[in-house]
């Protein structure tokens, strides 16, 4: 019987032993037993420092991951700088054992006969490109689809989770509470099931050794002394306490919760009070939360709507918030807390502080979060854009589009601040619906994170859907993969990503789907706005029909396969097959968007339809409420363009 020895008592390395020993089970059909005491074992897991393996010098601080596998007279070792490090030696060895996990879910893992749990040759010494490999809860979502996303993330070498406010109970209630989908039921959801539920899912990624993040927007509400876990639905419930209600931004002379949202309202942080009750809540909760590694300390959602009373027009909301950052500081150093801060740079806060700077710069982390770019293109592409930086001026800033312009906000926040930092991004939120085929943001995502070292930044976290396996995992793979070892070609993501998931007609899947996201680039974007872009209208127009053809051709290797494929591969196939019904869908209706024509809604509906029936199929791949939700934009988008024509010829 193969042994496993556990070197020391870590909660997360007895879970990569437990790992180990339950997928080699499951692969050869025999039992490895477990040791703290065995030299002889067949496996040997454990921290590097304590086996006496001497760690190469990482060019990160302490608690950076590192892996190694070694081969022994009797097996292998399996370590690493800190647990969840041994946790992704583990994986890895599991990976080389041919062992996959394609998808997030039970239904992506596929496990080959082995008839060892040995297999020469391998040595694996590695530390990760990038020390941020994070993903942030969006989109709709129930707690086995976060649960599920974790598990895949640890195995492929992410180190972080993000958890918005304190529950995320919007994200959640977006999913129970079915909305969008009126053939499924509602179900209960209160803030007992969602506080134990969410109790577990922490617990889920403390038993992984993964970084935890938490809150973001919403100390503003905490200030007002209202709750921000209502997210951005409209804050119908809970009034301002009337003592607070002078503490709300003054827009366009008027005092109140910004387009009736609680979470969308800055405040008066010209008020020294508001900045007082803002970083004394940061410290309670920091007090109250040690579970919490990276603290998020945000302001209001939404632009351009920031308080324009005489004593906040004194400096710009950056100003304001860096003295808040260094009152925060104050306050936690005579708590006696160590905890982390993250600031966001995003929005109007894009625009740096003119006098105030960061005074301890190790106790912040800079989030960079450009939301308006486009992702047509990476920041590394040199695009020529007729954009150019704007002057700030307050609630009337025009956000940057191009990639280059919101670089140029970040370098000017790091001429004051040097310390760390990493990208926060949005490309599989809302942008990803718009190319279907999920392979132009695949490798804008690629190209991005493979830049990120040259824009001053350490990695990334991934504000994103849960969901995003459809109709394949390759923006996943990506993403983990290139933030693991950055120099890693995009080529060779794809050919793994499709011949893991799709078997020996990968390539043809993979090669089909490129074409039809050749042929969508057009249209890709927004056509109608700010004008209507008749040359991409009319490319547009001529490339529908070729994707109907790469379409049809799909649909013939799709048949074959569901018939000669079982487990996580059928699956595959199974949700290809519902894509190409998705398109027969989505394509008439873009006819007539590209044409201009009115019955746009009218055909989108019906493709909308289609996934709300399906959804019970479809949910652990696809987040159906998200895509509904983006694509009406497209819709909207159309008929206000025909609205405004319409009034000009009046």
């Amino acid at each position: 019987m193969a042994l496993i020895r556990i070197h020391g008592n870590d909660r997360t390395l007895k879970f990569a032993a437990s790992e180990l020993a339950r997928y080699l089970k499951k692969a050869t059909g025999k039992s490895l037993r477990r040791s703290h005491s065995d030299d002889k074992a067949t496996f040997t897991i454990g921290l590097a420092a304590d086996l006496g393996i001497k760690t190469p010098k990482l060019s990160s601080p302490p608690g950076d991951d590192w892996i190694t596998i070694r081969p022994t007279a009797t097996g292998y070792v399996l370590a690493g700088s800190n647990p969840r490090s041994v946790l992704f030696a583990v994986y890895r060895y599991l990976r080389e054992m041919g062992i996959r996990w394609i998808r997030p879910g039970s239904r992506g893992e596929m496990i080959p006969r082995l008839r060892s749990p040995l297999k020469k040759g391998i040595r694996v010494s590695e530390a990760p490109s990038y020390r941020y490999r994070t993903i942030c809860i969006e989109g709709a979502c129930s707690f086995e689809h976060v649960r599920d996303l974790i598990d895949w993330m640890a195995k492929h070498g992410m180190n972080g989770y993000f958890i918005q406010f304190h529950y995320g109970m919007y994200f959640f209630r977006r999913w129970y509470e079915h909305r969008e989908n009126k053939y499924l039921k509602p179900e209960p959801l209160d803030d007992r099931i969602v506080d134990t539920r969410v109790t577990q899912l922490v617990d889920e990624i403390q038993k992984r050794g993964m970084s935890f993040e938490r809150m973001g927007h919403g100390w503003t509400c905490a200030a007002l002394g209202i709750s921000g876990e209502g997210g951005w639905d409209k804050n119908e419930q809970e009034p301002i306490p009337q003592d607070k209600v002078d503490w709300l931004a003054e827009v366009n002379e008027k005092r109140e919760l910004w387009g009736g949202i609680a979470l969308n309202t800055n405040l008066n942080y010209g008020n020294p009070a508001v900045r007082a009750a803002m970083t004394d809540a940061i410290v309670d909760y920091a007090g109250k939360h040690a579970e919490v590694n990276l603290l998020h300390f945000w302001l209001a959602d939404g632009m351009n709507n920031h308080d324009e009373r005489p004593e906040s027009q004194a400096a710009r909301p950056s100003d304001f918030f860096v003295d808040m950052l260094n009152e925060l500081d104050r306050k936690l150093t005579a708590a006696g807390l160590t905890t982390r801060i993250v600031f966001l740079v995003y929005v109007d806060l894009l625009w740096p502080p003119e006098r105030a700077k960061i005074e301890h710069q190790g106790r912040f982390v800079l989030m960079f979060a450009p939301i308006t770019r486009s992702y047509l293109t990476s920041f590394m592409d040199a695009v020529e854009t007729d954009e150019m930086p704007q002057p700030y001026v307050r609630n009337k800033l025009e956000m940057p589009k191009s990639p280059s312009v919101n670089l140029h906000y970040l370098r000017q926040w790091q001429e004051m601040f040097r310390g760390d930092g990493f990208d926060f991004d949005y490309h599989a939120i809302w942008a990803c619906y718009y190319d279907p085929s999920m392979i132009t943001i695949s490798k804008v995502l690629h190209k991005d994170i493979q830049g990120l070292g040259s824009i001053g930044l350490h990695g990334l976290n991934s504000v994103q859907n849960q969901r995003m396996s459809f109709p394949h995992n390759l923006l996943m793979d990506v993403m983990a993969q290139t933030l693991w070892n950055k120099k890693r070609k995009f080529s060779d993501i794809v050919t793994e990503s499709f011949n893991d998931a799709f078997g020996r007609d990968g390539a043809k899947i993979a090669a089909a789907l490129t074409k039809i996201a050749d042929y969508w680039k057009p249209f890709y974007e927004a056509v109608y706005i700010p004008a209507a872009d008749e040359k991409r209208i009319a490319k547009g127009k001529a490339n529908l029909p070729k994707i109907e053809s790469v379409v049809a051709d799909l649909r013939q290797l799709v048949r074959r396969n569901r018939v000669q494929t079982s487990g996580a591969r059928l699956w595959s196939w199974k949700y290809l097959n519902h894509y190409l019904k998705l398109l027969d869908l989505l394509l008439p209706m873009l006819e007539a968007y590209l044409h201009g024509r009115s019955d746009t809604r009218q055909h989108l509906n019906k493709a909308l339809d289609y996934l709300c029936r399906n959804e019970k199929t479809l949910h652990p791949v696809l987040d159906v409420y998200m895509f509904i939700v983006v694509w009406r934009w497209r819709a909207n988008e159309l008929e206000a363009y025909l609205k405004q024509k319409s009034d000009k010829q009046k």
